[in-house]
């Protein structure tokens, strides 16, 4: 159990804009709320250490603890409906494929009034289909079981009650498109009396008589419980039963065809509002739903042929919808305070610090500019949607040697392998073996926290992302460089504008996660001959896809191409929230080479070697970087795995784009063995994209090229670069290559920006 913890419903704000905080604190006492800049994020007591400036004076507050519960688990509901059923019978049915058939008791569809109890469940388990139906208070409940072995299959599914012929059944077919009929297994008993009386009365009516109509779970009054793991499809309630639909005889399967509409109660369709968190329901009554906790949708259902691999081309191919029981979008929790930035405070990386009783946590947060008014010359991007991908990754690593450097260095002490109430990655795979398709920032993300070690990294500090980002802001600051911070939402919103007014443009550790809206505010800040510093790896890598239909959330369809954490199934490459293709920005023709020169080519441990310089590139274009720097080696050394060329590694591929008048400043080398060459980087086990031998790719490089329209990008190649910056108190060659670079795409300063430079002095800053 975490004592304090939190988010905010959004990760960047402007001058006069509101963000709100969310805490559950489930101590006793009050908890107590300080602003903080935050300037080095990183716990190794070799480097510069945790620091941040306290800005109590700004904002500080009391607040009442409330603890509040995480509920994973995903399901839809129609919210208080009247009762199903009525006097002439009931039938409730669905096509499902589960998933973790073993789980235990899982539920397709329920209605149950606890404060009656009265209602209805239909129900799986590894033993077959079961009915439950409610008679109320004080009664038994009734119990109906049809035994059947059900698998990763689709199956019609269904029960009913009919008084007039005074039998209750549950049934069960397998749905297969190579017979003609489906075999089916039906269980029927005689009805008696005490179950059709509940049926008479939900047909006269009565305002108690309400409540919610659940879609894979089933809330039985000690909140939501037996989430179905699968996919369902076509889901739907009669007010009647089978033998009573309008065909000429009694159904073998009954399905929502079979009723007059009159007699349908709701039947909701999938295939409609793919892209939104609604389901439609078709029926007379319009008795819509929502989705909550962010199933799958635009997943193959049962008529899927693969003639068609896009769902927009062909919805109905695409009618059912995934439902685990842990996914997890949006907690919910209330507001506890609100933060108003003041238009005095200077744009940059910023957390609220929360603590309680000696439990401390920090929620981040960045302040940018007003847009069209940089206060620098300078703007760094936070890669918050590579942050939020990454959100929460359980890694299986957090063991007896990782705990205790976590203790020893006073760093962020949760991790998400001991936390899964905190909900998943898009590098995880959910409880029934499929791949999480989606990241939420609504809800606490333990990842993406000040001091969080993501490895146990035997030559540095083993922090990835948000806290590697830090060692860069921390060197520009200690260099006298003011900078502005804008994120990925930012970019998202505001286009290549935001980023036109600077000389200069710095990527994250780590850009890897891009929009088409991102991508093309990198590619039109280019456009507009502006400077751009690529300062990591294995950047502009994946494709996501968002709507603001579904707030907060990111999608992530890993196709067919890529290093993988898991593989998307054939036929489920497209998103659900933006329709658009997924997987590799490569698939979609726009390889990062074609943006900053070179692209991921390799990985491997968490570990870091050298460059070698090329002393040709000396007297080439952007020879000057390597000013000072002696040769031939440097870098092997910094807080990220020891070295500064390690990880994930980019490289030229002129095959990818990479411009002809690119100029190869550095070259790293020595890697060990355990490297190894990015799957889409290759044509063969033996041939290269480039065709060049494989080993080749086992490298990176750093680059410089002129755009040609007046501005330069230069690009490292390598996640763990940042890591060296701070090297020998900030003195050393890694250092001096970018101090060189940002030195002169720097000189197009905006006015006013020495006063803020003045203004920004690190003298101020305090250690906490």
């Amino acid at each position: 159990m975490i004592t304090i913890t939190g988010y905010s419903d959004i990760l960047s704000a402007g001058p006069d804009e509101s963000i709100e905080f969310k805490v559950s604190s489930r101590s006793a006492q009050p908890f107590e709320a300080e602003l903080v800049r935050v300037i080095h994020a990183d716990p190794n007591p070799d480097g510069p250490g945790m620091r941040f400036e306290r800005l109590g004076h700004i904002f500080s507050g009391t607040f009442a603890s409330v603890g509040k519960p995480l509920l994973p688990g995903s399901f839809a509901r129609a919210a208080r409906l009247p009762m199903a059923g009525g006097g002439a019978g009931l039938t409730v049915g669905a096509r499902i494929q589960p998933s973790a058939i073993d789980r235990g008791e899982q539920c397709v569809m329920s209605q149950w009034n606890v404060a009656q109890g009265m209602g209805f469940a239909l129900l799986v388990n590894e033993n077959g289909v079961e009915m439950r139906f409610g008679r109320g208070l004080g009664k038994p409940v009734t119990h109906l079981q049809c035994p059947a072995a059900l698998g990763a299959r689709w199956y019609d599914i269904w029960c009913a009650i009919d008084p007039a012929a005074g039998q209750i059944e549950v049934g069960v077919a397998e749905v297969d498109r190579r017979v003609a009929l489906p075999l089916v297994c039906r269980t029927v008993q005689a009805l008696d009396e005490a179950v059709a009386t509940p049926l008479q009365a939900t047909a006269s009516g009565g305002a108690h008589d309400a409540a919610d109509l659940l879609i894979a779970a089933l809330d039985d009054g000690d909140g939501r419980r037996a989430f179905f793991n699968g996919k369902i499809e076509a889901p739907f309630i009669a007010n009647l039963p089978p033998a009573l639909a309008t065909s000429a005889s009694a159904v073998t399967v009954p399905r929502a065809a079979d009723f007059e509409h009159a007699g349908l109660f709701a039947a909701w369709d999938f295939a409609r509002g793919i892209d939104s968190l609604e389901i439609v329901d078709i029926a007379p009554h319009a008795r819509h739903g929502e989705l909550i906790n962010l199933p799958t949708r635009a997943v193959r259902g049962s008529l899927w042929s693969g003639r068609e691999t896009c769902w927009r081309a062909a919805p109905d191919h695409y009618a059912a919808i995934h439902f685990h029981d842990d996914d997890l979008h949006d907690a919910g929790w209330a507001t506890d305070f609100t933060f108003k930035v003041p238009p005095s405070l200077r744009s940059g990386a910023y957390a609220m610090k929360i603590a309680v009783e000696g439990a401390t946590d920090y929620l981040p947060f960045y302040v940018r500019p007003v847009p069209g008014k940089p206060t620098a010359s300078i703007v760094f991007v936070a890669a918050t949607y590579t942050y939020q991908a990454y959100a929460n990754y359980a890694r299986g690593n957090f063991d007896a040697s990782l705990r205790n450097k976590v203790a020893q260095w006073g760093a962020y002490p949760h991790n998400p392998d001991e936390h899964p109430e905190v909900g998943l990655s898009t590098y995880n795979r959910h409880s029934d073996g499929s791949g999480v398709a989606f990241s939420s920032r609504l809800r606490p993300m333990l990842t993406m926290r000040p001091g969080f070690i993501t490895f146990d990294d035997a030559c540095g500090s083993g922090c990835r992302h948000y806290i590697a980002d830090t060692h860069l802001l921390d060197w520009l600051e200690h260099k006298g460089f003011t900078f502005d911070i804008v994120t990925d939402d930012d970019l998202e919103r505001f286009g290549a504008a935001i980023l036109e007014p600077y000389a200069t443009v710095l990527t994250s550790t780590h850009p890897e996660y891009h929009t088409a809206a991102t991508l093309d505010a990198f590619a039109g800040y280019q456009r507009s001959g502006g400077n751009l510093a690529y300062l990591g790896g294995n950047g502009f890598y994946w494709r996501i896809g968002r709507s603001p239909r579904v707030p907060g959330a990111v999608e992530m369809r890993r196709t067919e191409g890529g290093v993988r954490a898991w593989a998307a199934e054939a036929g489920e490459y497209f998103h659900a929230l933006d329709g658009e293709y997924g997987g590799l920005w490569r698939s979609s023709a726009r390889p990062p080479q074609q943006l900053v020169g070179i692209g991921f080519t390799s990985q491997g441990p968490f570990e870091g070697a050298h460059y070698r310089v090329l002393d040709a590139a000396r007297k080439q274009p952007g020879g000057w970087i390597l000013n000072g720097i002696e040769g031939p080696l440097f870098g092997d050394y910094g807080l990220s795995g020891g070295g500064a060329a390690g990880f994930e590694l980019d490289s030229t591929a002129p095959a990818d784009g990479t411009p002809a008048n690119v100029t190869i400043l550095a070259r790293s080398e020595g890697h060990s063995a355990a490297f190894g060459p990015a799957l889409d980087a290759l044509l063969s086990h033996t041939m290269t994209r480039s065709r060049g031998p494989v080993d080749t790719l086992i490298r990176s490089e750093i680059v410089y090229y002129e755009t040609g329209f007046g501005g330069a990008v230069f690009s490292v190649g390598s996640i763990t670069f940042c890591g060296a910056l701070s090297h020998r108190g900030y003195s050393n060659d890694v250092s001096t290559l970018l101090y060189n670079v940002l030195d002169r795409f720097a000189r197009r300063a905006n006015p006013g920006t020495d006063d803020v430079r003045a203004a920004a002095s690190i003298e101020a800053n305090v250690h906490v």
